[in-house]
């Protein structure tokens, strides 16, 4: 991992609210995001720990302490894992943390004999598709839908691993 960022997976109390203001805070300069959105990532993330019971894992890299990104893998029903909450800040990029997040999350998804994983994502966000792109996830669709913000496009991505 470059620099002094480590990648952790053991998590403890306060770290979802750590995702939740992160994504506040890094979409909070694009276009339909803002409290919102950070409001539905807190509903996700409340969905995964309460409804789901936190089947799967997320990962948390960190800079002296600092939350400078994530992913989960999710694991969902028939072999297949759900890839959420990819992201990483400003001060992170361009280093390869987010395609070394991702690729923990496949690993895992691999290791629970996933032979599937899907994300959903939406339009606006370049270097997350071209890094989606780039680890050979596909669309399946790509459809408008009603979101945190209104009707913007759900673009459905996935990669078999079997």
């Amino acid at each position: 991992m470059p620099g002094d960022i480590t990648i952790r997976h053991d998590l403890r109390v306060g770290d979802l609210g750590r995702i939740i203001a992160l994504h506040g805070e890094v979409y909070d300069a694009l276009p339909g995001y803002g409290l919102a959105f950070e409001a539905y990532v807190a509903r996700t993330i409340a969905e995964y720990v309460l409804d789901a019971g936190g089947t799967g894992r997320i990962w948390l890299a960190e800079s002296d302490d600092t939350l400078v990104g994530c992913a989960a893998m999710i694991l969902r029903d028939e072999e297949q894992g759900q890839l959420r909450w990819v992201l990483v800040d400003q001060s992170a990029r361009g280093m390869g943390l987010g395609k070394d997040l991702v690729n923990h999350a496949l690993d895992y998804a691999r290791d629970h004999e996933c032979s599937r994983v899907f994300l959903e994502t939406t339009d606006g966000l370049p270097e997350s598709q071209n890094l989606y792109d780039t680890l050979g996830f596909q669309v399946v669709s790509d459809v408008r839908e009603e979101l945190w913000d209104g009707v913007r496009p759900l673009i459905h991505m996935e990669m078999t691993l079997k």
